[in-house]
């Protein structure tokens, strides 16, 4: 009898059980996981003896087993295994990792993979293959919650609330990990605003700290963080796709409008693959500065440890390319370790440009398959859209850089050479713009390069990108807008193309709420820092330049943020939140939809200026 026969035979057997066994399997996994998540949150948030270690491992790897034999029976009952295989790859090569560990863990008392990652330094290998296989099987969980479930429509959630909820989300999640006592050395626990603050500035790509992160936070607490920013980092266009790829919860037709402001529309028919193609390129390019920044940190000082230094690493270049601007460094970049290093500044500047430059520009830039195009058909150019990102952006690194050198020659730039000059110049300007690293005092800075700062900041990134403010095509399509109007031109025309005027409006629009928002949000600090400001140590100004800072999601500070009073820190948290949502974002949830716009009133005329 062929193999092909036995299994037709097997699959006439198991036919009838097939639905009740894997629809308990499905309810039983959901149970495990939530069992094993609060093992995990228990093993390693507190602080446990060996026994109590010993113990809460067995039931991580209890969990583990389960994983297999589930996986195992829906093997069998497919009714062809190999192509199920083949079909649930990722799932099974977590599964096949799940056995080769287990079986070297239970015969040999260690892990496969752990002597190799040993030799290099990194000695604590064992947690971190837990956690990343119980992650793993986490998000398989969910896959297959979304994948299998047919969710009705008569849930209607409006996408600018469901950003704003996914956001909040993830926030709450990242407080409630940093409160955990294994997380901070503080005897306890850090407090629940420090924890807010740090999730909100870690989600946010902000870097505004109002503890000091190396001292503060354990290896564990830096090891949440990072993930942290990792998620946070993935930029509105990849949210855009997640709000499309689970749009089976009713998102109406009312809503596309709306949801075309988190996705460009030219991508909106290829959602599927987005977000798994924001996710792999941008971890390949955080891949990339993490090897560059191993290289470049050398041997030598604080990352004489390899494990230590390629934890560094891991840490700056998933910061670096989210914007983050947070960093483990003692005292940041201007450690003398890394201060000293031009290597590391450049590769930092580096990552800082492209993760502030956008996603789907990088794409247009890089991909393959447009590079060929190019090459094959020499007519055709960069997408409209890759142009603005691109000019603009490069012109506000070199007018940042260029104005960093003019005004600092004389100050923070002293005792430097001139490529030591150009190098710190281009650092603090892609800096300045997006993440918040800093290799001077901010503080000790000359008040016209503080102005130039704040626009800077102000402006911020590219649209589709992890940094905030409002956007170089926002600034652009105003500068257009200005110079249209002074030519007499009766439409916004930008590299010989015509803006719509709702875009032009939705400009405006962007850089109004921005201004409304710091003119409060300084006017509350100016209350609640009261007594800062009439001890003399800050003015106004600092306290302007912090509230822009975090409402743009920079990060830079004059030294401000770790004296702020309760108060002012929530003022700060509900800037960056606003920042990393967007403004825009919340005035489409606030704002009443009307039901037609297919008319106009009587015209009015005004004097204007």
């Amino acid at each position: 009898m062929k193999i092909r026969d036995v299994r037709e035979h097997i699959n006439l057997l198991i036919y009838d059980s097939k639905p009740l066994v894997l629809s308990s399997l499905s309810g039983i996994n959901v149970l495990v996981s939530l069992f094993s998540i609060g093992i995990l949150l228990y093993y390693y948030g507190f602080p446990l003896s060996q026994d109590e270690k010993q113990f809460t491992f067995q039931l991580i790897q209890a969990s583990f087993a389960f994983y297999i034999l589930r996986f195992l029976i829906k093997v069998f009952y497919d009714f062809d295994p190999v192509s199920f295989v083949k079909k649930n790859w990722f799932e099974s090569s977590i599964i096949a990792l799940l056995i080769v560990e287990g079986i070297a863990y239970n015969l040999f008392n260690t892990l496969f993979l752990e002597p190799i990652i040993q030799s290099i330094g990194f000695n604590s290998f064992a947690d971190f293959s837990t956690i990343f296989v119980q992650l793993f099987i986490f998000i398989i969980l969910i896959n297959n919650f979304f994948k299998q479930r047919d969710f009705k429509p008569w849930l209607k959630i409006h996408p600018a609330l469901l950003f704003i909820i996914s956001i909040s989300l993830l926030t709450l999640i990242g407080t409630g990990l940093l409160l955990l006592p294994e997380m901070s050395t503080v005897e306890g626990s850090i407090s629940f605003t420090d924890s807010l603050f740090l999730s909100i500035s870690s989600i946010s790509a902000t870097g505004l700290s109002t503890l000091d992160v190396p001292s503060v936070l354990t290896f564990k607490g830096q090891v949440v963080m990072v993930f942290l920013i990792k998620i946070g980092g993935l930029n509105t266009i990849a949210f855009g796709a997640i709000l499309l790829l689970i749009a089976k919860f009713g998102v109406g037709i009312k809503y596309h409008e709306v949801m075309e402001d988190f996705v460009n529309k030219g991508s909106l028919i290829q959602t599927n693959s987005m977000f798994a193609k924001i996710f792999i390129w941008s971890t390949a390019i955080e891949l990339m500065g993490i090897i560059l920044y191993y290289f470049a940190f050398g041997n030598q000082g604080i990352f004489q440890n390899n494990g230590d230094r390629l934890f560094f690493s891991i840490f700056h270049g998933i910061s670096a390319f989210n914007n983050a601007g947070l960093s483990i460094f003692p005292g940041g970049f201007m450690h003398p370790d890394v201060i000293l290093n031009p290597y590391a500044q450049l590769i930092c500047t580096g990552l800082v440009f492209l993760g502030g430059f956008g996603m789907i520009y990088i794409f247009d830039l890089f991909e393959i398959r447009r590079l060929r195009e190019r090459m094959r058909f020499p007519w055709k150019t960069i997408e409209f859209g890759t142009k603005i990102s691109l000019y603009f952006t490069l012109v506000f690194l070199v007018l940042g850089a260029v104005l960093y050198l003019l005004f600092e020659y004389n100050n923070t730039l002293v005792h430097r050479s001139f490529l030591e000059d150009i190098i710190h110049a281009l650092f603090m300007s892609a800096s300045t713009r997006n993440a918040g690293f800093n290799i001077v005092d901010v503080s000790a800075l000359s008040l016209p390069i503080i102005i130039v700062f704040l626009f800077l900041m102000f402006v911020g990134a590219s649209s589709g990108s992890s940094g905030g403010g409002i956007r170089t095509s926002t600034f652009a399509i105003m500068w257009a807008s200005v110079i249209s109007i002074i030519r007499g031109k009766k439409n916004t025309e930008i590299f010989k193309r015509t803006i719509p005027i709702d875009v032009v409006l939705k400009a405006y629009a962007i850089f109004l709420f921005f201004i409304l928002g710091n003119m409060v949000g300084p006017l509350l600090l100016s209350i609640t820092e009261a007594d800062l400001i009439a001890s003399g140590k800050y003015d106004f100004l600092d306290i302007v330049f912090e509230h822009v800072s975090a409402a743009s999601t920079v990060g830079l500070s004059t030294g401000l943020t770790a004296e702020l009073s309760e108060p002012g820190k929530y003022v700060l948290i509900m800037a960056m939140f606003i920042g990393r949502v967007g403004t825009l974002t919340v005035a489409y949830l606030v704002g009443k939809r009307v039901l037609s716009s297919n008319y106009k009133y009587p015209s009015g005329h005004t004097m204007v200026g």
